[in-house]
């Protein structure tokens, strides 16, 4: 199975051109008929409209606000990073802003079907998560990114798998012991159509055993129902349980990542605990920005280059880190091809795991 392309981290910012026509010849202009002679060229407008001077495009700039659909609910793991950057963009856009819409239902079916029924004019993007490749790779979903104009990639985050401080499961090793000893009890609280399904299922594979995975809906569900009990143990994304974790309401027992995150060192990564990395590679969140088809190409570069300055901002890279997301940006050009890759590498997953 294909691993999905590194993470990229931008240097410079994209400067977004819209096409203009070519100034226009006057067509009443009578053609120069004198013989050719070595004096300097007429300045009278050429016989030939092709052969006129070009004018440099003016850059697209944003007539009103621009609205960000984030497809799950207000206070999630998209919403946060998508609010952080949508404040600094709002300061970049002469007077206009950008304004997180939350949109959420069908697993973020029904914020991506809001903006792929949307004017295609800058106006309206989407904030597309890696479980739309998840979905489409089960069969959840008809459409990929091809029924979309992708824009960039701007934010990752790390998934995790937490109990309640009180549970018996100290160590990972302790949670595995349970399941196999009480196959198909031991409830797990997941987002049904998100990256910590796919998670279950490679879980299961790699340790042959069996949870009871329960649909509790989004980061602020999930945590109620973890906090109550109703749930032994649940997957999210470190950014949408910091909260929790810092208060002391829940362990961390590990985390999908190659490497130990800093503000957790004491916590294993799955690759320590013996998975491989065709396991793990769909356990990243990745967040990208998506256009309705059709969207002008200045409209997406105007976006994409606004991304890219958040990207590389210390202020907005401080607020992401603090709240234990990445700024990971990728132009148009680059995104396309991890799109390509990720959406490749989730279906051989699901083919091999999720049966």
């Amino acid at each position: 199975m294909k691993r999905i392309v590194s993470i990229i981290l931008a240097a410079m910012m994209v400067l977004a051109l819209a096409a203009c026509g070519p100034a226009a010849s006057d067509p009443t202009q009578a053609p120069n008929t004198q013989a050719p002679n070595t004096q300097a060229p007429s300045t009278e407008a050429p016989t030939n409209p092709t052969d006129a001077p070009t004018e440099a495009p003016a850059a697209w700039v944003p007539e009103r606000d621009i609205t960000l659909v984030n497809p799950y609910e207000a206070g999630g793991t998209s919403d946060i990073p998508s609010r952080i950057y949508a404040d600094y963009i709002s300061q970049h856009m002469d007077g206009r802003m950008m304004n997180v819409n939350c949109i959420g239902g069908a697993g973020g079916a029904l914020g991506a079907q809001e903006v792929m029924n949307s004017a295609a004019d800058g106006y309206t993007i989407l904030v597309a998560p890696a479980g739309y490749a998840m979905n489409y790779a089960k069969g959840g979903l008809e459409w990929t990114y091809e029924a979309f104009d992708p824009v960039c990639l701007y934010v990752t985050s790390v998934l995790a798998v937490a109990v309640r401080s009180d549970s018996p499961y100290k160590t990972y090793q302790d949670l595995v012991d349970a399941v196999k000893a009480d196959p198909g009890n031991i409830k797990m609280g997941i987002s049904t159509g998100g990256l910590p399904q796919f998670s279950v299922y490679a879980m299961e594979a790699h340790e042959d055993m069996k949870f009871n995975t329960v649909d509790i809906g989004g980061t602020s569900v999930k945590a109620t129902e973890l906090l109550a009990g109703r749930v032994d143990v649940m997957i999210d994304s470190l950014g949408g349980m910091q909260s929790y974790t810092e208060s002391g309401d829940f362990r961390l027992l590990a985390v999908f990542a190659d490497s130990r995150h800093p503000a957790y060192p004491d916590v294993p990564t799955m690759l320590e605990l013996g998975y491989t990395s065709e396991e793990t590679s769909v356990m990243s969140q990745v967040f990208g920005i998506w256009a309705p088809k059709g969207t002008p190409a200045e409209a997406i570069d105007y976006i994409a280059g606004l991304f890219e300055a958040a990207a590389n901002d210390a202020e907005t890279v401080e607020k992401l880190n603090a709240q234990c997301y990445t700024a990971s940006f990728m132009d148009t050009d680059e995104y396309m091809v991890y799109l390509k890759d990720m959406y490749e590498s989730f279906v051989d997953f699901a083919n091999t795991y999720a049966g």
